[in-house]
C-alpha cells in the first residue's frame, strides 16, 4: 500500500499530528516569530508532520489503535487537545527564551537605560534594549549549537510517549509550569548579576571619590561613567554568555521533557 493511499485512509489521524506540531511551531519563539510568513510556518508543520509520519515506528500502531467512533464532537475535542499540547510545549520555550528580556530589564535599570525600550514585533510589547540584544544572541547560539535538532527530537519523543489522540491534562501541569517559571527567573538573575554587581561596585567607588572631591558634579560625570562601565562589562561578558547559553538550553529541553511527562499523567 503506497503512502498516498495510507494518507487518504488516515487523514483524520494526520490532522491531529499536524495540529500537535503546529501548536508548538506557531507558539515557539524560534519558528513562530511574526516576521516569518504564516505560509512558511504552515510549510514547516506539513513537512515535519510528514517526516514524523514516515519515520516513527509506533505511528502505524497508533493509527490502528486510533478510533473516535466517527463522532464529530469527540474529534473536535481531540483536535483542541492536540493543539493545546503543542502550545503548552511552546510556553516552555517562551519561558526560557524570554528570560533574556527579564535579564535585560535588570541590566538596563542598572546602566541607566530603564526608560529606553525597543518594540518587539513578536510579542507586540516594548522590550529592554539589552534584552533584545541578549535575545538575538541566544537565538544565534541556539542555531549554532544545532538546538533545532534537539527540539525535533523532543517532538519525536512526545509522539512516541504520548500517542496521537491520547493527550490527557492533569493538575501536575500547573506545578511543573510554576517550577519552570522559577528556574527561568533564576537564570535571568544569573545572567544579569555580573553587570549589576559591577554597577554597584562602580557606584561605591564613585561615592568614595565624591567624598574625596566634593566639588565633583555627580550627575555630569557619574551617569556617563555608569553607562560606559556597563557596556564594557557587557561586551566582556559576551563570551561567558555564549558558553553559558547551552546550559540554559539543557534546562529548557529538560523542562520540555518534564512537561510532557506531566501530560502523560
Amino acid at each position: 500500500m503506497d503512502f498516498f493511499t495510507v494518507f487518504a485512509q488516515n487523514w483524520d489521524f494526520y490532522l491531529l499530528l499536524f495540529l500537535r506540531v503546529s501548536g508548538l511551531i506557531f507558539s515557539s519563539p524560534i519558528f513562530g516569530r511574526r516576521n516569518i510568513p504564516n505560509v512558511v510556518k504552515i510549510g514547516y508543520c506539513i513537512c515535519i508532520s510528514l517526516l514524523f509520519l514516515q519515520s516513527i515506528p509506533q505511528i502505524s500502531e497508533q493509527m490502528q489503535a486510533f478510533d473516535y467512533h466517527d463522532d464529530t464532537l469527540i474529534y473536535i475535542f481531540l483536535c483542541i487537545k492536540e493543539l493545546l499540547f503543542g502550545v503548552i510545549l511552546g510556553y516552555v520555550l517562551n519561558l526560557f527564551f524570554n528570560l533574556t528580556f527579564t535579564a535585560g530589564q535588570l541590566i538596563d535599570m542598572q546602566m541607566g537605560f530603564g526608560m529606553v525600550n525597543v518594540f518587539d514585533v513578536q510579542n507586540n510589547i516594548s522590550i529592554p534594549m539589552v534584552g533584545n540584544f541578549l535575545n538575538i544572541l541566544m537565538l544565534l547560539v541556539f542555531f549554532a549549537t544545532r538546538g533545532y535538532e534537539r527540539l525535533l527530537k523532543i517532538m519525536y519523543l512526545s509522539i512516541e510517549k504520548i500517542p496521537i489522540g491520547q493527550v490527557s491534562f492533569n493538575a501536575n501541569i500547573g506545578w511543573v509550569a510554576l517550577e519552570l517559571f522559577i528556574q527561568a527567573f533564576l537564570l535571568a538573575v544569573i545572567v544579569a548579576m555580573p553587570i549589576i554587581a559591577s554597577g554597584l561596585l562602580g557606584e561605591a567607588c564613585f561615592g568614595i571619590l565624591m567624598r574625596m572631591v566634593p566639588q565633583m558634579n555627580a550627575f555630569s560625570i557619574g551617569i556617563p561613567v555608569k553607562i560606559v562601565l556597563g557596556f564594557l562589562v557587557l561586551f566582556a561578558m559576551i563570551p561567558v554568555y555564549v558558553a553559558f547559553m547551552p546550559q540554559v538550553f539543557d534546562q529548557m529541553f529538560a523542562g520540555l521533557e518534564q512537561m510532557f511527562a506531566a501530560l502523560t499523567g
